[in-house]
């Protein structure tokens, strides 16, 4: 049996797969290679026929990224499981470091890491890197006032997927974060303070889920009420869940306004308006502060 399996979802990205697969196989000592193609209608199938030492997996009907981790985790074979995107890239010996992290203690769920943002075109590092810091331990509060989690930089233990019924396919745009917040509310995570893979920045024209900025905060903003409202939330103080919810929606705001000066920048005011509406719904009182609220009024 192998020591992990990387489960690598795709959908219509045949250029960029096998890049994602060769860096899985490189990243770990002995590893299981599962692609689940989520009903690709491009040349994928035969592009994985032509790859070695991989396992394929293609589903019968687009079903949603959610859906098709779920899949691979039915499918693979090992104790302990990564993702990864078709999109994304993992650094070499990254998962034998991870797995010597995280089978100290077999209470750990998770080992995580720290990721080199890629620029959108070619995956090339931009200098960037995220998260600054790597919370250990018991970091539920942490997490619920933002994912500081990158997606392809997990490492997960297999029993605790099942325990938590894997990802829910209600959120496919949040899944992660809803699945590190009800693992972390029950074990603990440790994490390697290091990058470990390479993220593919989202952009207007990289057809991610995530360049869908308004859609993706909506969604987010769900997965923390969701939270909010489990056992480990309530069990707190009234301080601890409104901190965490006026933190998130600031970062919500400030992803919102980002995108709002990014589209002013690339003359379209009205994608720029509507971002600053949004941003005005979640904190109205941080847009009038900052006279945004002024220019969005003289807009309409």
């Amino acid at each position: 049996m192998p020591q992990v399996s990387v489960v690598i979802t795709t959908y219509n990205r045949a250029a960029l797969l096998p890049h994602a697969i060769e860096s899985a196989k490189n990243a770990a000592s002995d590893v299981e290679v599962i692609v689940v193609d989520d009903c690709s209608t491009d040349d994928t199938p035969q592009v994985c026929a032509n790859i070695d030492g991989i396992r394929y997996v293609r589903l019968r009907a687009n079903s949603g990224l959610a859906n098709a981790r779920n899949t691979g985790i039915a499918e693979s074979s090992s104790d302990f499981v990564a993702f990864l995107d078709d999109d994304d890239l993992r650094l070499p010996g990254s998962l034998d470091q991870q797995l010597r992290a995280i089978t100290v203690d077999e209470n750990l769920a998770l080992c995580y890491g720290q990721a080199l943002i890629g620029d959108a075109r070619r995956q090339l590092p931009t200098g960037e890197l995220y998260p600054l810091n790597c919370p250990q331990g018991d970091i539920f509060w942490e997490l619920l006032e933002d994912n500081f989690i990158p997606m392809p930089s997990v490492l997960l233990r297999k029993s605790s997927l099942l325990a938590a019924g894997g990802f829910n396919t209600n959120f496919d745009l949040s899944a992660d974060w809803d699945m590190w917040l009800r693992l972390s509310e029950r074990s603990r995570v440790t994490a390697v303070a290091q990058p470990v893979a390479i993220y593919r920045k989202a952009n207007a024209g990289s057809q991610q889920m995530c360049s869908n900025s308004p859609a993706l905060c909506k969604q987010s903003l769900q997965v923390q009420q969701s939270a909010l409202n489990r056992p480990r939330a309530r069990a707190g103080t009234s301080k601890q869940r409104r901190d965490a919810q006026r933190k998130f929606r600031h970062r919500v705001y400030d992803i919102l306004m980002t995108e709002a000066t990014n589209s002013i920048h690339e003359g379209n005011p009205g994608t720029a308006r509507a971002n600053m509406w949004d941003a005005f719904r979640y904190c109205p009182f941080k847009t009038i502060a900052t006279g945004r609220l002024f220019w969005l009024l003289m807009q309409r």
